[in-house]
């Protein structure tokens, strides 16, 4: 039996493709992690579970007890001051800094979070990450120079920022592909 040169080269990149998706599978494998927790709050302030799984992943990597060098807490990253704010505005009572390692916490007001800079932002993805990890008023200022520039990240003044967005955007990308199983339809499509 012989193979041609154009199946063997279509096997080897089918081969390389899988490992690929099983390494990037592996390595953001904590996307089950919390994800009873996720789904309850994507669904009731509905934002999708997977930008929160992408936040969290490139937030944290699915440390509650994460703690940034600015003082960002948990799996969310949130600063204790945005904490603050977005429990005062959902009514949650005896809201204390410490409750921001809680994952139940945490997510809660992260994703409540996401639901604000998005209906701010008209569900542009990358204007409400770049807030996420900016700060919106940064960003409400750079927007109001540019009101019809739907910024890219490629297109976002700070560094860190543009760096932040794609980042998340590559995570959520590949867990939209992972969710809907597309990368494993295609591999058993072209074999």
């Amino acid at each position: 039996m012989r193979i041609s040169v154009g199946k063997l080269i279509g096997f080897i990149l089918l081969g390389i493709l899988l490992i690929v998706y099983v390494y990037l599978y592996i390595h953001i494998n904590n996307i089950s992690k919390y994800s009873d927790i996720v789904t309850k709050y994507s669904i009731q302030y509905n934002i999708d579970p997977l930008l929160v799984k992408a936040v969290i992943k490139a937030e944290s990597n699915f440390n509650p007890l994460a703690k940034s060098k600015k003082g960002a807490i948990g799996l969310m990253q949130l600063m204790p001051s945005t904490g603050k704010e977005v429990a005062a505005y959902l009514g949650y009572k005896d809201f204390k800094e410490d409750r921001l390692y809680e994952p139940e916490v945490n997510i809660m007001l992260g994703t409540y979070y996401l639901k604000i800079l998005s209906a701010m932002f008209n569900n542009n993805t990358n204007l409400v990450l770049a807030s996420y990890n900016a700060g919106l008023g940064h960003v409400k200022q750079w927007h109001q120079k540019n009101p019809f520039i739907e910024y890219d990240s490629e297109e976002m003044p700070v560094t860190e920022t543009k760096r932040y967005v794609s980042k998340i955007n590559r995570i959520y990308t590949i867990l939209k592909l992972i969710d809907n199983n597309k990368f494993i339809r295609y591999l058993s499509e072209n074999e």
